[in-house]
């Protein structure tokens, strides 16, 4: 037995099993890149493209560290569609999981929205031109366009907050959560990062910001993308509402259960949990399944030495009574 449980399950072979732990990852190394960059980058009119330039064009790798950055953020948005197509399409956001489904929708919200901050707070020449825009649409005058960068800037930089906020809700639903994809994968996945900052880095900055005249979107049709992209994610997270829990429950034979709980240990979403019963005057513990926490995994049932737990309508049952009234018989 403690060599079969010493081993990985077959779908931690999966790399699609990780995408929740792959944006983690991601997310990480915009932290460790953003912080980085905010040491070099002084966000005032003055001197933010001045100082955007100094990275970009002088300070050592700085060019790496900020494409590393840009394409990080891009391959969390990425994996994080990913995860949450996966989520869908395996039936895993009904409940009890709708609270990481929800948390996840928020996640993916705040993710996009702390990109596009961080395009605009570059003060590259496109992005100049929609923080102009921005002004204008505000009607905040030009003596006035710090506050813009300024806002920007702090948008961009609590955000990262909220996303860990929303992350520890995210995973504390989870008694054994994979934050990380196992190490193999996550260098093979910061390898590629690595590869792809090389080949393809930001390219140098001119001297001076080349502000175009007219924007090639207009900002407004920006402003509805992003308002129908917001809906659309709304909607998402009332999705679990109009779906069906399909997962039986698991079920205990008390009469057979010897109170090991051992399927308590193995539980991933802690829904099994010790019972006192009286037997022939003795008091004695067996499993007892909180049902509102559990999704028909089955991982109890598998793991069950005595086959006293199954799941509720499985036709299983039949079998595994088979093979236990066999192992009776020869031990």
């Amino acid at each position: 037995m403690s060599d079969i449980q010493n081993k990985d399950p077959f779908y931690q072979m999966n790399p699609a099993y990780f995408f929740g732990g792959l944006t983690f990852l991601f997310f990480v190394v915009q932290l460790f890149t953003g912080v980085f960059l905010y040491m070099n980058f002084i966000p005032t009119v003055q001197k933010a493209y001045n100082s955007l330039l100094y990275i970009t064009n002088i300070l050592p790798y700085g060019v790496y560290v900020r494409t590393c950055h840009r394409y990080a953020a891009i391959g969390m948005i990425i994996m994080c569609l990913l995860h949450m197509i996966r989520m869908v399409t395996t039936n895993r956001i009904t409940k009890p999981r709708h609270v990481g489904w929800i948390t996840g929708v928020v996640l993916l919200f705040v993710t996009i929205a702390t990109t596009l901050s961080g395009i605009l707070t570059s003060y590259d020449g496109m992005p100049q031109a929609y923080m102009n825009a921005i002004a204008v649409l505000f009607e905040i005058g030009k003596r006035e366009y710090q506050k813009v960068l300024s806002f920007m800037f702090g948008f961009h930089i609590f955000l990262p907050t909220v996303v860990f906020i929303f992350l520890i809700i995210h995973f504390s639903r989870i008694a054994r959560p994979k934050i990380f994809p196992p190490l193999a994968l996550s260098l093979f996945t910061l390898g590629v990062l690595m590869t792809v900052t090389g080949l393809f880095p930001i390219s140098e900055m001119a001297a001076k910001a080349n502000v175009p005249a007219t924007l090639p979107v207009p900002l407004m049709t920006w402003v509805i993308i992003i308002a129908v992209l917001a809906v659309i994610l709304l909607l998402l997270s009332f999705l679990p509402m109009f779906l069906k829990r399909p997962a039986p429950v698991a079920i205990v034979d008390e009469s057979r259960c010897t109170g090991c709980m051992y399927c308590a240990d193995v539980c991933p979403k802690k829904a099994i949990e010790l019972k006192e019963k009286i037997v022939s005057g003795q008091k004695t513990g067996i499993a007892f399944v909180i049902a509102r926490k559990c999704q028909g995994c089955g991982v109890c049932a598998g793991a069950c030495r005595n086959a006293s737990i199954q799941l509720e309508g499985s036709e299983d049952n039949i079998l595994v009574e088979e093979v236990y009234q066999a192992w009776l018989q020869t031990n």
